[in-house]
């Protein structure tokens, strides 16, 4: 066949020396190939494959970290009672001891997997008794209203986490809602005194963020940063992979910590 101008695709395959419908094959594979790989293409967990992604050995602490209650999260599916619409999950612990330790740990029965990796843990009528949060260092953390804070540890991911060290928060960082918004500036004291604790000094325009709170002093407790003032509850801040801080539980008053350049 003699290649002319206005030949269709076909034919100008074939004059390119390639066979036709049989030459674009090799095309159409590939193409497809690259759309059953593309990210857009790429098909949400279930709720069973994050349970059992998250399936583990798991140690349920108070704030503190003085009172623990060891549980194990099972990535087999249980019948959830009636009106639930979501798949519940078995779970195994020592319910009276655990009782002793973390007094809403009699209620728990079975869990389920949340957005973003949460674990929230139900009881034996499927009302959630709490919800954690994923935070670093194989840590989730859960706010429970009128009780406190809690955490969910996985022994395994906190051992493979670095731990903040009291050097490390030295200097000056910027207090802020989001990366980019107005922050103002939190000098970290290096003088320890008390029980632990370090001076600090936030700047006055601090006070519009803190709200209510007035912290003082720092200290890191149990690979958290808190902040604390002689009134109020502590402000609890969960380490970010980026080496800034961020306020747990997340709530609508977002409050971050970055280092200041």
């Amino acid at each position: 066949m003699t290649c002319r101008r206005g030949l269709s695709l076909s034919a100008l395959l074939l004059c390119a020396g390639v066979g036709g419908l049989g030459a674009t094959a090799p095309l159409l594979h590939a193409q497809e190939a690259t759309t059953r790989e593309s990210p857009e293409s790429a098909v949400p967990e279930t709720p069973a494959q994050v349970a059992r992604r998250l399936a583990e050995a798991y140690q349920l602490t108070n704030a503190d970290g003085d009172r623990i209650c060891h549980l194990t999260l099972a990535g087999k599916a249980v019948r959830p009672p009636a009106g639930v619409g979501h798949p519940l999950f078995a779970l195994s612990l020592d319910r009276a001891a655990c009782a002793e330790q973390i007094a809403f740990a009699a209620d728990i029965a079975s869990w389920s997997p949340g957005p973003g990796d949460a674990i929230r843990l139900h009881a034996p009528s499927g009302r959630l008794v709490a919800e954690f949060t994923e935070g670093a260092g194989g840590a989730w953390e859960a706010l429970r209203e009128r009780d406190g804070v809690y955490f969910l540890i996985n022994p395994r991911l906190a051992q493979a986490a670095p731990t903040a060290r009291p050097a490390d928060l030295f200097g000056l960082w910027r207090l802020s809602r989001a990366p980019d918004a107005p922050f103002c500036t939190v000098m970290f004291g290096e003088q320890p005194f008390g029980d632990g604790d370090y001076p600090l000094a936030p700047d006055a325009a601090c006070a519009a963020l803190f709200g209510t709170v007035s912290p003082e002093r720092w200290r890191l407790e149990a690979g958290d940063l808190l902040l604390l003032g002689d009134k109020g509850e502590p402000l609890r801040f969960a380490a970010q992979e980026d080496g800034s801080w961020l306020k747990v539980p997340e709530d609508r008053a977002t409050l971050m910590l970055s280092r200041s350049p």
